[in-house]
């Protein structure tokens, strides 16, 4: 269905609009989600150059898109490549949200799991935890997305 919508998106407005990108995102978790983590990949990096372009380097599309690549790259084994992923989309999500936004506490997760899997467990542990006064901030001690972290 996305596939069929770019298509369409693309001859009415060409293949450089932002409507466009919006639609690669959608297409991008699709393939993420199904396991086919190239394809993503691919998808991402197009929808990523498209935002940039529209919104420039620090809007938050962009960080999300970049999370986004971040867990393909996690996905992927590339654990470096991901770990540099998240650390542009957690500057960008706190120019624009502030230290104590929940957006940034899941990119700190996502960060801190990258950590422990270089095998660097003292700062995987003071990422959970700064993600965790976060989402305890949020949600409360006793929320789902508390005891996960």
């Amino acid at each position: 269905l996305y596939e069929r919508a770019l298509q369409i998106q693309q001859k009415h407005f060409g293949q450089y609009h932002i409507e466009v990108a919006l639609t690669l995102m959608n297409l991008g978790s699709v393939h993420s989600h199904r396991g086919d983590y190239e394809k993503a990949k691919g998808i991402y990096e197009r929808a990523l150059q498209l935002q940039q372009k529209h919104f420039g380097q620090d809007h938050i599309e962009v960080a999300t898109t970049l999370v986004n690549l971040g867990n393909v790259h996690f996905h992927k084994g590339d654990y470096e490549k991901g770990r540099d992923l998240y650390g542009r989309a957690l500057q960008i999500q706190q120019k624009h949200f502030g230290q104590d936004h929940i957006a940034v506490a899941t990119t700190l997760v996502n960060l801190g799991t990258v950590q422990s899997y270089h095998g660097d467990y003292e700062k995987a542990r003071d990422l959970y935890e700064r993600a965790l006064q976060i989402q305890q901030k949020h949600f409360g001690q006793y929320h789902i997305a508390v005891a996960t972290t």
